[in-house]
């Protein structure tokens, strides 16, 4: 979905120099790390997560390191040109010294790049929650299931002033409009996105709502009562999805490092 968004693998205004030193935090699989260095051959690309990625193949450019996000990136000597992250809401919990890390981890004239989802889902009709169970899955299970683990639901609104903060400059805020679904639109990039949420959102409920039972991450409700939430929700996104209009928002936020040493 984002490489539909983007058109490509990022939006930081970078130059396609030799030698760059790349780092993809929460790397998950890999993806995004393979991708860009077979992309640029001349970087140096390092996927970073809590675990290590078992790609089947990968350039000779891209390495894998294990460690914590928030951690002190012990296996880095050097500073990095470009910091890209995707998808890190639920896992970062102090934003504001993450952002400093980052900066300081970045050389003069580097880039961070941010992708990722806010944690609140939309009904276009402005339905209530009364008919629309998928909003009330979302607040009742999801936004509560974060919360109770630390999770700043609403951290992804507020990356703008946290990269400022940190003293990035340049610093510009991209917000999307992902549909669930794809008949209420007539923007064919948002088609593409709606088609792929859609079967996405699926997932998630089902996945969201186990883990949440399992480390009893539930707020004012049992697992009987988020099972039966999440069965709902899952009826209402294939069934309601293009009649509410059901939206979210994802963004993408860049900023770049002072050109100067302070």
């Amino acid at each position: 979905m984002w490489l539909i968004q983007h058109r490509g693998l990022f939006s930081a205004p970078l130059l396609d120099l030799p030698n760059q030193r790349v780092i993809d935090v929460g790397c998950g699989t890999g993806i995004w790390a393979i991708a860009f260095a077979t992309e640029h051959p001349a970087s140096h690309v390092i996927g970073l997560d809590i675990t290590l990625p078992q790609p089947k193949s990968k350039p000779p450019n891209c390495g894998f390191a294990v460690g914590d996000a928030e951690g002190d990136w012990a296996f880095a000597t050097v500073p990095f040109d470009f910091i890209h992250g995707r998808m890190l809401v639920n896992s970062i919990r102090d934003w504001p010294r993450f952002m400093e890390h980052c900066l300081q981890w970045l050389k003069p004239g580097g880039w961070l790049e941010l992708s990722d989802v806010a944690h609140r889902f939309f009904a276009e009709d402005g339905c209530s929650e009364e008919h629309a169970p998928m909003l009330k899955w979302w607040r009742e299970v999801f936004q509560g299931s974060s919360r109770s683990n630390g999770i700043d639901t609403d951290g992804t609104y507020k990356h703008a002033q946290q990269m400022r903060d940190a003293g990035f400059t340049d610093v510009r805020e991209r917000v999307f409009k992902w549909p669930v679904g794809s008949s209420w639109t007539s923007n064919q990039t948002e088609k593409a996105i709606g088609d792929l949420l859609g079967e996405n959102l699926q997932l998630l409920i089902e996945g969201v709502t186990k883990t949440a039972i399992q480390l009893g991450q539930l707020r004012g409700i049992t697992g009987q009562q988020a099972q039966a939430l999440a069965i709902a929700a899952k009826s209402d996104v294939v069934e309601n999805a293009d009649k509410h209009g059901y939206y979210m928002h994802f963004a993408t936020y860049i900023g770049q490092t002072p050109d100067t040493e302070p």
